[in-house]
C-alpha cells in the first residue's frame, strides 16, 4: 500500500518547519556571544543547505556578504537579501575558489549517505578560512523528537555519530547542547509535521509501498497518537526537538 504526503501537506510541513524552529535563533546566539569578537572587519558567511533562508537572515547584519546554497529552489524562493547570492547547487556541486569565515551546515547531513560524512566534513571545511569556523547543527539522540523517531526506526543517525566522525579525524570542536523544535496552532497541522518527521525520516519508499491496509492503518494510529501528545494547556501543540551545535574552528 503506496502511503504518500500531497504536494499541500508538504507545504505545510515545511511551513512549519520554517516558521518554528528555534535553531535560528540558537545560532545566531553561539555566533555573536563565541564567533564574532573574532571574525574580520568585513566577513563573509557559506551557508550549505540554507532552506528557507531562517539562518542567514538572523546572521546577515553581521556579515557583509552571505552565499547560500540551496539545490531545491522551491524552498529558498522567498528569501530575498541585498548583501546575499542564493545558488541552487548542493555543496557536491558548488564551485568556488572564495573561502569563508563563516560555514554553516544546518540539518543537512540527515540526507548524505553516512559513509560519505568525512568526506563531505572535509569539503565543509576546505571552504573555511583560515581562522574561521565551521559550525554543523544536527538533532540530538535524545528528547521528544528523538523518542518519536526511534520508536519507528532503530536505523535514523543523530549528532553524536557527527562527533564521532569529527573525533575520528583528530579535528578540534566544541560541541554544544541546545533545544529547539516546532509549534503549530492546530491539531492536523502537528499531526502532519509528526506524519512528515516519520514517513521521511523512518522509512523508505519500499517500506511504506510494502505495507498492507491494516498495517497502514496502524502507523497513522501511531503518529496520530504522538501529535495528540503535543497539546500544550492553550490548545497549541508543540513538539521539542534537542540538538547539538558542533563548531570546529580552522
Amino acid at each position: 500500500m503506496a502511503i504518500t504526503m500531497s504536494p499541500q501537506e508538504y507545504a505545510t510541513a515545511f511551513r512549519i518547519l520554517a516558521a518554528s524552529a528555534r535553531h535560528p535563533t540558537n545560532i545566531h546566539q553561539i555566533v555573536t556571544e563565541r564567533l564574532f569578537p573574532g571574525l574580520p572587519e568585513h566577513p563573509t558567511l557559506l551557508d550549505v543547505g540554507a532552506g528557507a533562508g531562517k539562518v542567514a537572515e538572523r546572521l546577515a547584519p553581521h556579515f557583509d556578504s552571505l552565499t547560500l546554497l540551496e539545490p531545491h529552489p522551491e524552498q529558498s524562493s522567498g528569501f530575498h537579501h541585498e548583501k546575499a547570492k542564493v545558488l541552487p547547487v548542493s555543496l557536491e556541486r558548488f564551485a568556488s575558489n572564495d573561502r569563508y569565515d563563516l560555514v554553516v551546515c544546518s540539518h543537512v547531513l540527515y540526507h548524505v549517505p553516512v559513509s560519505e560524512w568525512g568526506g563531505f566534513i572535509d569539503r565543509l571545511l576546505g571552504f573555511v578560512r583560515p581562522g574561521g569556523s565551521c559550525l554543523i547543527v544536527m538533532a540530538a539522540a535524545r528528547g521528544p523528537t528523538h523518542a518519536m523517531c526511534r520508536e519507528f526506526s532503530d536505523t535514523l543517525h543523530f549528532s553524536e555519530e557527527v562527533v564521532a566522525e569529527i573525533q575520528r579525524k583528530h579535528l578540534p570542536h566544541e560541541t554544544l547542547a541546545t533545544m529547539s523544535g516546532f509549534a503549530a496552532q492546530t491539531f492536523e497541522e502537528m499531526y502532519t509535521l509528526c506524519r512528515f518527521l516519520v514517513l521521511e525520516g523512518c522509512y523508505t519508499a519500499a517500506q511504506l509501498a510494502a505495507l498492507n491496509p491494516d498495517e497502514a492503518a496502524r502507523l497513522d494510529a501511531r503518529i496520530r497518537a504522538h501529535a495528540e501528545r503535543c497539546q500544550q494547556p492553550d490548545g497549541t501543540y508543540r513538539l521539542e526537538q534537542d540538538e547539538d551545535v558542533i563548531l570546529i574552528p580552522r
